[in-house]
């Protein structure tokens, strides 16, 4: 992804204040994660992520739907997994050397995304988010974010943990 990290690099902070009527305005901005998934590049609200680690060994539980891969145990908290993968109607996910876990929590449910990569985080202006009409294929993206020709597809965290969990 090295569109995204190019991006970084380009003194992407000094373009985050602009001078209106002789004032300095500052431009807000949003954190997000930015992680690939079967090719596509996807971005969940930085907010959420409580860390981001290597898989080890997922439990199978039998009778869970197919795309929750099993749970793991993180420091003595059962973990439920998610294969973003299948959860967007995809092939499943396979390891790699790149392949990670993003750890999520969301109030009281902590929650594991398995992801083909993880890119970096990446603070965001907010003209540069669009909000994205949900659709019957796309139920979990409720937005997109445009970065000069690329475009990442915000994943609702709210949404994937009220269909699931």
């Amino acid at each position: 992804m090295a569109d995204l990290a190019e991006y970084n690099d380009q003194n992407f902070y000094d373009s985050l204040t602009t001078t209106v009527d002789g004032e300095e305005v500052t431009i807000p901005t949003k954190k997000f994660l930015a992680f690939q998934s079967d090719e596509l590049q996807y971005a969940i609200d930085a907010d959420y992520v409580s860390e981001i680690i290597i898989p080890n060994s997922i439990t199978k539980i039998p009778k869970l739907p197919e795309f929750i891969s099993g749970i793991i145990n993180l420091r003595g908290q059962l973990v439920p997994i998610l294969d973003i993968r299948l959860r967007m109607g995809r092939s499943k996910t396979v390891f790699t050397d790149d392949t990670c876990i993003i750890i999520m929590k969301v109030d009281d449910i902590q929650l594991g995304i398995l992801v083909d990569s993880v890119s970096q985080m990446i603070d965001i202006p907010e003209p540069n988010i669009s909000a994205l009409p949900l659709s019957k294929h796309q139920e979990l993206v409720n937005g997109i974010i445009r970065i000069h020709d690329m475009v990442l597809l915000i994943i609702s965290i709210e949404d994937l943990l009220k269909k699931n969990f």
